[in-house]
C-alpha cells in the first residue's frame, strides 16, 4: 500500500501500534493473508484532532529514528524489510522495538490516549466523535499534518519518497 503523504508525522502515526490495530481489526482477508483496504482501514481511521505542536513534532522525530534504525540494521545484516522483522518479532529486545515503543508512546500522546487504554474502543469512541463533528458541519483533522503546522519543511526528511 502506497500513502501518498511525504511527513515524518504521518509515517508515525500509519507506523504505530494504533493504526496496526485499527488494520487488525478492520482489514479484509485473501486466502487468510490479511488485506490492507484503502475503503474498510484509511478511510475510516480516525486521526488524532488536536495534537499539540511538540506533540507532532515528537512523533516524527520518533518515527525517523525508527526509519534510521531499520535502514541501518537492514544495510548491515543485507535484510530485506519483512526479514528485518521476522527476526524482531522473535525477540523484542533489541533496537527497534525500542523504537518503536517510543513512536508508539509519542503516538498514543497525540491522541490524548491514556497508556492503559483499549486502543480499539478509543479509536471507536473517535471515530464517532469525528462522525457527529462532520454532521455538525465543523473541521475535522483528516490524514496528515494537522492544518496548524504552516511550514512542514522541518517534518519532512530527505529520505522520503517524492513525486516528479
Amino acid at each position: 500500500m502506497v500513502f501518498p503523504l511525504d511527513d515524518d508525522y504521518s509515517f508515525g502515526i500509519l507506523q504505530s501500534v494504533v493504526h496496526w490495530e485499527w488494520f487488525v481489526a478492520r482489514c479484509s482477508t485473501l486466502k487468510g493473508d490479511w488485506r490492507y483496504t484503502s475503503d474498510t482501514v484509511f478511510d475510516s481511521f480516525p486521526w488524532p484532532q488536536n495534537p499539540t505542536k511538540k506533540q507532532i513534532e515528537e512523533v516524527a522525530r520518533q518515527a525517523k529514528t525508527l526509519r534510521d534504525k531499520r535502514n541501518e540494521m537492514m544495510e548491515e545484516r543485507h535484510l530485506t524489510l519483512r526479514q528485518l522483522y521476522r527476526i524482531i518479532d522473535d525477540s523484542h529486545n533489541n533496537p527497534v522495538s525500542e523504537i518503536q515503543a517510543k513512536l508508539d508512546n509519542a503516538v498514543r500522546d497525540a491522541y490524548g490516549m491514556r497508556r492503559d487504554a483499549d486502543i480499539l474502543q478509543y479509536l471507536l469512541d473517535l471515530n464517532s466523535k469525528v462522525y457527529e463533528m462532520e454532521q455538525q458541519g465543523e473541521k475535522v483533522q483528516g490524514p496528515g499534518l494537522p492544518g496548524k503546522i504552516k511550514d512542514k519543511t522541518a517534518l519532512v526528511s530527505e529520505d522520503c519518497v517524492k513525486m516528479l
